[in-house]
């Protein structure tokens, strides 16, 4: 094979996106698309020369497609994804990879027992500011890494949910601010700090008539034994949302994100010490001395970013072997964070990973059946 035959499931959208990446890559070739707006379906496929589908899983009967996009609401990532591996092919999915951790086991055991790829639409690893976090973290600017501070804040009204009505449902969302805004973020953080090990957290519903959760309090511990302080909101304005990655050399920090939902500059500073927190702790005089912190802005790594780059690795991968940029595997701690934090805040109680599978899926079948609901703020 020199070239993939390649499906868009989901053209609306970010659909729109995949089709024209499909499109304008040379190793590529459009040969159709799926949608349950008919009209839109015929249309596009029309335009484009392509079949269309209005079931994807005529699609997959049709065999005129190696590769699929899936970007489609967020309960149907898995129900397609496995349809669709199943059937031999290799899937891009957008995120979330799953809804519940259990799912993302199934689709990345069936893609590995098939040995096809999986590729998970995390396109923020390729931004210019969490590329120089990494960088920085990886070359040992700040040491052992020991804290981190996370906070995203942004403003939802309830027209947002109007508009789409299934981002407001637990069954098919799979959750609010944490899974449909900022699971991005989530896997930024175990992408730059490591897999996350126990979490104890608070959730709840400030403002919206949705049933899922508008804003997220939650502490974790990191296995590399880093803590972890995760502030959510969809409830007030953007502005001044902040991360501090601190090692025991120094610390990195972006005291007002501007890259929350595109790959925007950031003010990226670091502040690094003469020697090792550990080391200085027993020689530091004084009960109150502390010790000093050289501050300096860094430039911003200028490299491609975004779906291009996720789309050119999920391509490579499939024609030359190895792995997509950000394939199954890496992106479940990301699942298992999200479903670890609504169990927490749910269950009042701190939870460790990996996650009770079952116990996470009882509590989500009972959210999504209304016979619990998020804690409600007074108002």
């Amino acid at each position: 094979m020199d070239r993939v035959r390649y499906g868009i499931i989901g053209i609306k959208g970010v659909g729109a996106k995949h089709i024209e990446l499909a499109q304008q890559h040379e190793k590529a070739e459009l040969t159709a698309l799926a949608d349950v707006d008919a009209s839109a379906v015929k249309q596009q496929s029309e335009e484009l020369g392509v079949r269309g589908f209005t079931d994807y899983r005529d699609m997959l009967d049709a065999g005129v497609v190696d590769a699929v996009s899936i970007a489609t609401p967020h309960h149907l990532h898995a129900i397609i994804g496995l349809a669709c591996l199943n059937a031999g092919v290799h899937i891009f999915t957008e995120k979330p990879l799953a809804n519940r951790v259990s799912e993302a086991d199934t689709m990345i055991e069936t893609a590995k027992a098939k040995g096809l790829k999986l590729c998970v639409g995390h396109q923020y690893r390729t931004y210019r500011t969490p590329q120089t976090m990494k960088h920085l973290i990886e070359t040992g600017a700040i040491g052992k890494i020991m804290r981190v501070l996370w906070t995203w804040i942004e403003f939802r009204a309830e027209s947002y949910y109007a508009r789409d009505i299934w981002r407001g449902t637990w069954r098919h969302a799979g959750g609010g601010v944490l899974m449909n805004q900022t699971s991005h973020d989530l896997d930024l953080i175990c992408w730059l700090i490591g897999e996350p090990v126990q979490v104890s957290a608070m959730i709840g519903n400030q403002f919206h008539e949705a049933e899922i959760e508008d804003v997220v309090c939650a502490s974790v511990l990191f296995a590399n034994g880093a803590y972890g302080s995760i502030q959510l909101t969809i409830n007030q304005p953007r502005g001044y949302s902040i991360r501090q990655i601190a090692g025991d050399r120094g610390t990195i920090m972006i005291p007002d994100v501007q890259s929350l939902a595109a790959d925007r500059p950031d003010h990226l500073l670091l502040g690094t010490h003469a020697d090792a927190l550990s080391t200085l702790v027993s020689r530091t005089s004084g009960i109150a001395a502390q010790p000093e912190t050289t501050w300096k802005t860094v430039e911003l790594l200028n490299e491609p970013a975004g779906h291009p780059v996720l789309m050119d690795s999920f391509i490579d991968a499939i024609l030359n072997g190895g792995e997509p940029l950000v394939n199954g595997e890496s992106a479940l701690p990301a699942v298992e964070l999200i479903n670890a934090i609504v169990l927490s805040g749910m269950q009042k109680k701190t939870v460790d990973l990996p996650v009770d599978r079952g116990e996470y899926d009882q509590l989500f079948e009972a959210l999504s059946r209304g016979e619990i609901q998020a804690p409600r703020a007074k108002r």
